[in-house]
């Protein structure tokens, strides 16, 4: 019989190594041996006599360790799971929400909340990707509040309250956005207060909103809206949350309907929109209402150019000039006319009834620059009006269209679009403000209307109508460029002159004075029209313009108020063209 030492080397036959705990080789620590079992090595205990089983007491059986490792490996990756996979789900559903790929079914997606009829009917027409590429670029550039800037606030806005409506309202399968809450957290924005009655003793599954300033101008501060849980575990808007929750499991049906928490159920407000604070008088029809209105996207923030969507739309250039003429309106707002005028050799014409006619669309609004909040859309077809000259205007010619409308004095930003339909071309622009204060009560003189046509009317207009001032249809010339054969008419307004008490009426001297630039810039003057005695306050002087050269002018009118002793003055420079 032999043996073998540590070392592999064999020994004398029939010797045993004797074991000494305390001897350098039979120290061994437990990791080691641990480590050698899990690697199934044999123990460090020197050599053994063939055929003989000794069992070691640490050793661990090889099934053991297989179970071990399996169960370790299970750990992990559950761990793993739990850690993350909610990372990826969330990042998975965020990326399944489309906001700008060209996909046939784009409006579908969160848009649906934003976008018009129009728009979805013209993006239906469209066959290539590069065209409902182009239309969803153009989608988004028109809902952008301020163009100048490299951001788009209302989308990166839309864009956030989308995510944060899919990561907070997604209680059950159905996408967080889709939701009632998520539909009206991206349109409305974050309520100003939550309130929960999710798994209070009452077990109602309720939840309540309140929106201390909505941005609605028909709805009262402090408005409600509730949400109560249905089958599915999704919050659906109620007007009659008490009983459409889980509360009305609950209920002990007896001659008075009574909630688990012992209230009675009547007729007329819910108790729970009564603690949120609803009205006693608001019934269920106007909760609906509510409930309804702020499904809707907000008034300062409906898409500007919602009425001009077509089947394919590109940017272009189409020149345009524009101008704002003031004037003093009685409810102390300041009437305001915007007048622009679109070359008519930069778009195309349109064969209608035998004759070719331009086919233009003009729309914009005010914002306000100190308060944003404050705004006048002047958007849809009907806001700004066409001249009648504009189907006989010529290649050179300006085509005129003006809107008009009441404003609060301050400083604001006109924004306009212009669309040719014929082209498909847009064009936009931006232009600085300050609409005036006329309602002192001092001798003050309106803007200085410089017009290529002013005629008289037998009638004026109960309400504003563009071009029509008082009994006049006044045609502006927006560049104030006008041609060297035609004519200039000055129009405009005089407020609070002195009344003579003897007469009655009013005495004003006016005057036209009118100056030429020179070749140094400086104004020289050519010449002075005078009305010695008039109480008209409405005025219009018309000069023909065919014995003037080309250049530059300026014209000031000055009013002398004969009665009260006092002077207003305008002026204004024009251009006499070839």
């Amino acid at each position: 019989m032999s043996s073998f030492d540590n070392s592999g080397h064999q020994g004398p036959p029939g010797r045993l190594f004797p074991e000494n705990p305390r001897g350098p080789r039979a120290i061994i620590s437990f990791t080691s041996l641990a480590l050698a079992r899990l690697l199934r090595l044999k123990p460090k205990h020197g050599p053994k006599v063939f055929g003989q089983r000794q069992r070691d007491t640490l050793e661990v059986p090889r099934w053991a360790l297989t179970l071990a490792i399996l169960m370790l490996f299970v750990l992990f990756f559950a761990l793993l799971a739990l850690f993350f996979v909610p990372a990826v789900g969330r990042a998975a559903s965020s990326e399944g929400i489309n906001l700008e790929k060209p996909t046939k079914d784009w409006y579908q997606g969160p848009v649906r909340y934003v976008i018009s009829k129009q728009e979805v009917k013209a993006y239906k027409a469209l066959e290539t990707e590069a065209e409902r590429r182009n239309f969803i670029d153009w989608f988004w550039q028109r809902r952008d509040v301020v163009p100048a800037t490299p951001q788009n606030e209302f989308r990166d806005r839309f864009e956030l309250r989308v995510f944060e409506a899919t990561r907070k309202f997604s209680e059950t399968t159905k996408p967080g956005w889709k939701t009632d809450m998520g539909k009206i957290y991206i349109l409305v924005g974050e309520p100003d207060e939550i309130n929960r009655d999710v798994v209070a003793k009452t077990h109602r599954g309720i939840v309540t909103w309140v929106y201390r300033r909505p941005p609605f101008p028909d709805l009262a501060p402090n408005t409600v809206v509730a949400f109560a849980k249905d089958t599915s575990g999704e919050f659906v808007l109620s007007s009659s949350p008490t009983l459409d929750s889980d509360v009305a499991r609950g209920l002990q049906f007896s001659r008075v309907k009574m909630t688990a928490d012992g209230r009675y159920l009547r007729g007329g407000t819910d108790p729970v929109l009564l603690d949120a604070g609803v009205p006693l008088h608001q019934g269920v029809l106007e909760t609906e209402l509510i409930g309804g209105r702020l499904q809707q996207l907000p008034p300062a923030e409906e898409e500007l150019f919602q009425s001009f969507a077509t089947t394919k739309e590109f940017f272009g250039t189409i020149p345009a000039e524009s101008r704002l003429d003031f004037y003093r309106a009685s409810d102390g707002t300041t009437y305001t006319t915007l007048t622009i005028g679109i070359r008519s050799s930069a778009v195309q014409y349109r064969e209608r009834s035998g004759r070719e006619i331009p086919d233009v669309a003009v729309f914009g609004k005010l914002i306000g620059t100190v308060e944003p909040k404050v705004e006048y859309a002047l958007a849809g077809d009907a806001a700004f009006a066409g001249s009648a000259g504009n189907d006989t205007a010529g290649p050179d010619d300006l085509l005129i269209f003006q809107a008009t409308g009441g404003f609060k004095p301050g400083t604001y930003e006109v924004v306009l679009g212009v669309q040719d339909r014929v082209s498909k071309k847009i064009a936009a622009y931006r232009k600085a403000v300050e609409i005036p204060d006329l309602s002192k009560k001092e001798l003050t003189l309106s803007s200085i209307t410089l017009a290529t046509s002013m005629e008289p009317v037998d009638y004026q207009p109960a309400t504003a109508k563009p071009f029509h001032l008082g009994k006049f249809v006044v045609i502006p010339q927006p560049d104030n460029t006008f041609r060297a054969d035609g004519e200039l008419n000055v129009y405009f307004q005089i407020y609070d002159p002195a009344v003579d008490t003897a007469t009655s009426r009013s005495r004003m001297e006016i005057r036209y004075t009118f100056s030429a630039r020179e070749a140094d810039g400086s104004l020289k003057e050519m010449g002075t029209y005078a009305v010695p005695d008039s109480p008209a306050q409405v005025q219009g002087y018309a000069v023909p313009l065919r014995d003037w050269p080309k250049g530059e002018y300026q014209v000031t009118v000055t009013v002398r108020d004969l009665v009260g002793n006092a002077t207003a003055s305008r002026s204004v420079l024009f251009v006499i063209a070839g």
